[in-house]
């Protein structure tokens, strides 16, 4: 009973909140065509440039994952199999860009622990990045923090040296790996590379909320002084997405909760009609990467498949 209550769960909730936002931008309509609306194409191409870090540099770190997990994939055939493999998360349910991941690099001998282990590993530390971005503004969405937004800010930050260290790292893929019922493999990786992956993780970020204020920025006139807002606000947003997994991609609850941050600098009409417009261009960008990674030439396990 309770599957299905969660299966009807993963369709049910990005209908209603999608519903709720239509709802929202209907009946505002006449405020949000009365927004500063523009076409500014050379910001969209500094958007474009901005984000070809988080779609080419984290499948180069998945890379580096596995090679410590002890399993050696090429930069290219890595990259395809992250870029394919993110496109099945807009199926409902959350195990599919797993299970997608799991498959392809099957074809290069890598276990699906590994897969995982990897793979959980890179999750954690893109949220460990996104969450300096989403408490930045923290005082600003919840004014009762104060002065305590730079104690919280600091707790994080040791928090994080726990939570990648690579004895704890490797103390819960191992309980994965029984879990799974698979040989486990060590991650054989030094605190310092972890914490530098965090650290480029966090520039990442940094650059892609630039790209999407950029973006921003193109299609509506927004000052300059609200960029840094707006990307920790899709960082919080992205953050909640990722929690809530009962919907694919985060659809309907990101764009949901990015409309309610940016709803401090704008009407709510017109800034849910901003958040849905970021995620269609992201989609867009997703499957322009997608076609990149086509592109590329195929390994020689792909190559005898497709014989």
């Amino acid at each position: 009973m309770i599957k299905r209550l969660a299966q009807i769960g993963k369709y049910a909730v990005p209908i209603v909140i999608g519903f709720f936002i239509a709802r929202t931008i209907y009946r505002n309509w006449q405020q949000v065509r009365e927004a500063e609306w523009q076409f500014a194409p050379a910001y969209l191409l500094v958007s474009i440039a901005l984000s070809v870090p988080w779609f080419v540099y984290r499948p180069y770190v998945w890379t580096v994952l596995l090679r410590r997990f002890g399993y050696s994939v090429p930069f290219g055939p890595s990259f395809r199999i992250v870029r394919q493999a993110e496109i099945s998360r807009y199926v409902p349910g959350t195990v599919w860009q797993y299970l997608s991941r799991i498959y392809l690099a099957g074809r290069w001998g890598v276990p699906a622990t590994a897969v995982l282990g990897a793979t959980l590993v890179e999750t954690v530390l893109l949220l460990l990045a996104a969450l300096p971005l989403a408490l930045w503004n923290l005082q600003q969405v919840l004014p009762v923090m104060g002065s305590y937004q730079r104690i919280v800010l600091v707790v994080f930050l040791i928090a994080s040296i726990g939570v990648v260290h690579p004895r704890i790292l490797n103390w819960w893929a191992a309980i994965l790996a029984r879990y799974a019922r698979q040989p486990y493999r060590e991650l054989q990786v030094g605190w310092l590379t972890l914490a530098g992956i965090w650290v480029s993780y966090l520039l990442t970020w940094l650059l892609l909320g630039l790209g999407l204020a950029f973006f921003v920025r193109a299609i509506m006139v927004i000052p300059f002084a609200d960029f840094p807002r707006l990307a920790g606000d899709y960082a919080a947003s992205w953050i909640a997405s990722m929690l809530a997994v009962v919907a694919p991609a985060g659809m309907g609850i990101r764009d949901g909760v990015f409309g309610l941050l940016l709803n401090r600098t704008m009407p709510l009409g017109t800034a849910f009609a901003v958040a849905l417009a970021v995620r269609l261009w992201l989609i867009v960008l997703e499957l322009a990467w997608v076609g990149v990674a086509q592109a590329m030439p195929a390994g020689p396990q792909e190559s005898e498949e497709i014989q």
